[in-house]
């Protein structure tokens, strides 16, 4: 089992389903917007890491996603 929390720098202007789309990711377990440093964050849970990369990949992937950092849990 994999996981990992996903901490996300939005651009300025971001689509208003953000959320949505980044729950409908396969592996995507939670995600809410924060205040601080970061704009959200993601919890990512898996079978495997390729599984985990793949997600990964298509959060990064949005449209209005600026930076993210990735915190595998242990």
């Amino acid at each position: 089992m994999e996981q990992a929390l996903v901490l996300v720098v939005l651009a300025f202007s971001y689509p208003r389903d953000m959320l949505d789309k980044i729950k409908s990711i396969p592996g995507v377990i939670d995600a809410n917007f924060i205040y601080g440093p970061y704009d959200l964050y993601v919890m990512v849970k898996t079978e495997t890491k390729d599984e985990l990369r793949e997600a990964i990949i298509q959060i990064r992937e949005i449209d209005g996603i600026r930076s993210t950092m990735t915190c595998n849990v242990v």
